[in-house]
Parts: structure tokens; sequence; C-alpha cells
């Protein structure tokens, strides 16, 4: 606890002196100790964080790779580091067969895999930009492109599933959500928070379903199939993260 709050003051300080300048996540990259159908271990490591994911590749006799799988990381212990392995799909191509190759020991895994990208969730322009200025080191998509593609579906309450399509469509690893004065960092594959910090917002002003120039073109279908609006920003967007 004494920890966490240390890391949360030690963010705030730096917000208020200037921007954030060094990686704030570096990928890992290692190989697969053991496997067990759906479950692998590997070596644990300080650049490892409980519910962070990455890709699982797999190198051929004539030295070429391919992802075969994903990975997202469920307990560590100092020692090593279990793995909870699922479909990597999104590089899907119908018009070709579906690869059967299965993770085995040896394997390269790359966890924190595009975690330099990441989509962004605030309720006005003061928070995304106060947000964009301080974390420079990573590449943010702007909040107008995820808001077309919800309003080309129409759809005014994003989920966890539309939240990975659009991760997966921006080639992201992650989510920065901020409520109150919260900031929390999501992984794309698992939802799960893997860095939080504070951030002193000025400004009450809410913007649904989330900031972009054109939110208000974000409505509902025609006809009403369930597609309600969100009401509160705050609620939902804990709601969904599963925080208070």
């Amino acid at each position: 606890m004494l920890k966490r709050v240390i890391v949360f003051l030690s963010l705030t300080i730096t917000f208020l002196l200037g921007a954030y300048d060094k990686p704030l996540f570096e990928e890992y990259k290692t190989t697969l100790k053991t496997v067990d159908k759906t479950r692998a271990v590997i070596d644990d490591s300080p650049l490892i964080m409980v519910g962070s994911s990455g890709i699982i590749l797999h190198t051929f006799e004539n030295q070429e790779s391919m992802i075969i799988a994903r990975a997202m990381v469920i307990s560590k212990d100092g020692k090593n580091a279990a793995l909870e392995i699922i479909p990597f799909d999104s590089l899907t191509q119908n018009n070709f067969p579906k690869m059967s190759i299965e993770p085995k020991t040896d394997d390269i895994i790359i966890l924190n895999y595009l975690y330099g990208r990441s989509l962004i969730v605030t309720p006005n322009y003061e928070s995304f930009k106060k947000i964009t200025d301080f974390f420079i080191d990573i590449e943010w998509i702007h909040p107008d492109i995820t808001a077309a593609f919800l309003a080309k579906r129409y759809i005014p309450n994003p989920d966890r599933k539309r939240f990975r399509e659009m991760c997966s469509i921006n080639m992201t690893g992650l989510i920065a959500f901020n409520m109150n004065n919260m900031g929390y960092f999501v992984d794309c594959v698992s939802f799960k928070v893997i860095k939080a910090f504070k951030i002193p917002i000025e400004s009450d002003k809410t913007i649904l379903p989330f900031y972009s120039r054109i939110s208000e073109h974000i409505g509902t279908y025609p006809i009403n199939l369930g597609t309600k609006e969100i009401t509160d920003y705050n609620e939902y967007y804990k709601h969904l993260l599963g925080v208070k």
C-alpha cells in the first residue's frame, strides 16, 4: 500500500514539474520455459506486470518467425511468471487456411507488446492535453479516430469488445482512461489496469462518450437495438474497468 502511494505521489509531482520523458513501458523478450495446453511459464522480471500481454513467436528451420498466439500474465512470484495462452486473431485472413501450430518450449514471447501506442479516453480536452503532453514517449491515437469508428457503427457506449477491436485496428497495446483525478493504463487484451497515476484536473466539463471533436455525431441506431447512451461518464468507465 505504501509503495502504491509513493508511486502516485511521484507521478503527481512530475505532472506539476513537466513531461515524463522516460520510457513508461519496455518490451520484455524471453523464451517459454514450460508449456501445458493453454498455460506457460517464463522467467519473471521487474518489467513484467500482471495483466500485461504479448505475442508468441515460433521460429522455423529456415529461421523465419511467425506469430502463433497471444499470451497474458496471470501471476508472478519474483522467479517465474505464469501465462495464459490465447489465440492471435489480429491478422486473421479468411481466404487462407488457419495455422495449427501450438506454442512449445523455447518459443519466443514478447510482453508489453505495442505498449508504445495507446488509445485515450478522457472527459474533456484539458485532461486529454495534459496526459498526452505529459507522457511524451507514447504515440497517441487521436480520439477523433476512435470516435469516427463508433459514429459509423452507431455505438455511443463502447464496451470491452469494441475497445479491443479499436486497439487491433490501430495496432495499439494500451488504452489510457481518465476518471476524476485518476488515470489508468489498461492492457488492450486482458483489459487489466497495469499502471495507475494521479492527474490534477481543473475542468469539470464532460463530453460523452469521451472527448473528441466529433463526439456529438456518435448516436444510437435509427431503430434502437439496445444501444443506450452513457449518462454518467465516471461511473460508466469505472464499471468497465472494475475500479472504485
